[in-house]
């Protein structure tokens, strides 16, 4: 995996170094606004949290809280839920603090499906996720990447439904000592094709839902209560149609001496007409104290791309809708079996440089 930066997003594990170094975060508000503030593309703001607004009418998680505008073309959303994909998910992200240098991690995943039945509504798969390999910066990548250690040789696997719904209790394998840590047996909550849910209806630009769902994120599973909505339907040069959903709630993480609490928004660009996500930019503000002036702010990239072969059969990772991406993805090992977590590489040293000859 290349070397990246990028910014971790710190929810702060329960003992984690990272939560006894840095101050308590940001006041976030506590009722999750519906109507997220859009930047220039349609998109949330990657500004400061939102104002507090009333929480919207309470609701069954996929149950629409806001219809689209009379007269909206009502698309059905689901998730391809293809037997037998591999999908390789790259998260670049950046973690910052008041008065702190920030700092950035790179993560890759794989997430595996199969034992697939159903159509529709009624489709789902099994879903199996594997961490692969981590690597994070100074000042405070020794610490993401003990986060990471406590939990790296565990396989976790729940079933995956079409609307993106995790269906009962996620399985828990591996390393006995990191099953039964605190860390291995929060794992049971989390969703691990991060949280992305679609109402159970057909739906069109303006719709509202409500989702509450777990992530692992800084070293803790965490709780996210938001509002989804669609906000833009789009065709490409081809005629395929592409969709950006976004998100924006109340989120809440374990901490060592109380919850860290704040808010939570993103983005998620969606193919279509292929039931595949594309990326998701994510935002999460929080503080532990809604009276302190220090806050966390933690920005992350989530890419999608697929286990593919090329034209000489070698495997290689494309975009999760099939075409390759704009640079060509990496090979990867033809067995495509999860790599253990690897430490960051050391610097090479410097080679001095040959002496010009002396002049004649």
């Amino acid at each position: 995996m290349p070397a990246v930066v990028l910014s971790a997003c710190p929810g702060s594990p329960a003992p984690s170094g990272l939560e006894q170094r840095n101050a308590t975060p940001t006041p976030v508000p506590q009722d999750s606004p519906s109507n997220p503030p859009k930047g220039p593309s349609g998109g949330p703001s990657a500004g400061p949290a939102p104002a507090a607004t009333p929480s919207p009418p309470a609701a069954v998680p996929g149950q629409l809280t806001a219809e689209p505008p009379a007269g909206t073309e009502l698309i059905p959303v689901r998730l391809a839920l293809k037997e037998g994909s591999v999908y390789q998910i790259t998260t670049i992200a950046m973690v910052s603090f008041t008065s702190v240098k920030p700092s950035g991690f790179a993560r890759e995943e794989r997430i595996e499906l199969d034992q697939c039945e159903g159509e529709g509504d009624a489709r789902h798969c099994r879903l199996s996720h594997s961490y692969v390999h981590f690597e994070a910066e100074p000042p405070n990548g020794r610490i993401f990447e003990g986060d990471e250690r406590k939990v790296d040789k565990l396989v976790t696997r729940h079933t995956l439904r079409s609307n993106g719904a995790r269906d009962g209790e996620t399985e828990v394998s591996g390393p006995a000592e990191q099953q039964s840590s605190p860390e291995g047996l929060a794992l049971h909550e989390v969703h691990r094709f991060f949280c992305i849910r679609f109402p159970d209806v057909p739906i069109g630009v303006g719709a509202k839902w409500k989702d509450v769902c777990h992530m692992r994120t800084g070293g803790v599973v965490d709780t996210r209560e938001v509002i989804w909505e669609l906000t833009r339907v789009s065709t490409d040069e081809q005629g395929r149609r592409r969709a950006d959903f976004t998100y924006l709630g109340n989120y809440l993480a374990p901490g060592e001496q109380s919850p860290r609490t704040g808010t939570v928004q993103g983005i998620l660009h969606f193919f279509l007409d292929v039931g595949e996500p594309h990326l998701i930019k994510e935002q999460i503000v929080t503080r532990r104290d809604p009276q302190s002036r220090f806050e966390t702010v933690t920005s992350a990239t989530y890419q999608f791309g697929k286990f593919s072969t090329d034209k000489q059969g070698k495997p290689i990772v494309v975009r999760s809708d099939g075409e390759p991406f704009p640079e060509a993805a990496p090979a990867v090992d033809a067995n495509m079996t999860p790599a253990p977590t690897a430490k960051s590489p050391k610097k090479q040293p410097k080679t001095k440089p040959a002496e010009k000859p002396a002049a004649k």
